[in-house]
């Protein structure tokens, strides 16, 4: 249980009372003595212990987590090239876009996705009217990865540091109890009553290519549907490059996703530094980097 904060209140009631007065203070006698009643403690910590136990319940999937382990896997400094791009720069500045990445196996999709939920968290920290949210999908993962939870996923990451309002509550009293869950079109009203709070909103959807075919059109169809609604919401959405975008998501650019040399160079880089017997051999032989870099970069003309 998390701590909590807590108000001591002291109820006070009078002293013993004076000659002629009564034991409770409330007589007419002399001045009453300075007395003291029993302590209630008023816990302020309840109220968030609430809201995070609706959170938890009605959003199991914690992208959050998913975000800040690929963040720490990705080589800083990659990826520069994604953020100078034309397209990329007009979405982001953008209204109601899609921006679908495509990208063969191993071409860095998931990691340019992560570093895209940064560079907008980032950019944008200040501003409360904007939010930034994101689906990381994994075949392994489908059967979990249900649309209605990928969409109570996004929900979680918006209300951060915001009032979860009272549909949330009104969910969780009404299926908690019953031992069911929110249906699909429970949880997407809940989703669009957050996006409506905001200015703009950023959704980025890695992998799309991992979900099964059937619940990958729930997803994007149920994505459009917001899309309309709130023509504030931006969608980047990454996958290999056998799928299409479809014809339901508004105003989709294609930018075709590949392994940079430049890149390749710094993750090679990083993996020689980090192996005392690569560094003791790049030590002895500079050449050998140069010839590392060559050798890899021949043979990664897509992927890494």
């Amino acid at each position: 249980m998390s701590q909590s904060s807590e108000l001591h209140l002291t109820i006070i009631h009078g002293g013993k009372g004076g000659d002629g007065g009564e034991v409770t203070g409330q007589g007419q006698g002399g001045h009453g003595g300075v007395g003291q009643g029993p302590t209630v403690n008023f816990n302020y910590g309840d109220k968030e212990e609430q809201r995070q136990k609706i959170i938890d319940w009605l959003s199991p999937i914690n992208f959050f987590l998913r975000q800040a382990d690929i963040s720490r896997e990705r080589e800083k400094g990659t990826g520069g090239w994604l953020l100078a791009h034309p397209l990329f720069k007009n979405w982001e500045s953008s209204s109601g876009s899609t921006l679908w990445c495509r990208g063969i196996p191993g071409a860095g999709k998931t990691v340019l996705a992560s570093m895209v939920v940064d560079h907008l968290s980032a950019a944008f920290r200040n501003n409360k009217d904007i939010g930034v949210a994101c689906i990381y999908l994994n075949h392994k993962e489908a059967d979990q990865q249900t649309p209605p939870k990928l969409l109570a996923g996004l929900w979680r990451q918006l209300v951060l540091d915001q009032d979860i309002g009272s549909i949330a509550g009104g969910l969780y009293k009404q299926h908690r109890e019953k031992g069911t869950v929110p249906s699909l079109e429970e949880v997407v009203n809940l989703l669009s009553s957050s996006l409506k709070e905001f200015s703009q909103v950023f959704i980025i959807v890695d992998a799309i290519d991992e979900y099964p075919e059937f619940q990958r059109e729930i997803l994007l169809q149920k994505l459009a549907e917001q899309m309309h609604l709130c023509l504030s919401v931006n969608l980047m959405v990454t996958s290999r490059p056998h799928v299409p975008p479809g014809h339901t998501l508004p105003n989709v650019e294609t930018l075709d996703i590949g392994a940079i040399p430049e890149d390749i160079e710094k993750f090679v880089d990083a993996q020689i530094d980090s192996s005392s017997r690569l560094s003791r051999h790049v030590q002895r032989q500079p050449k050998l980097r140069e010839d590392i870099h060559s050798k890899i970069s021949s043979k990664s003309v897509d992927g890494m």
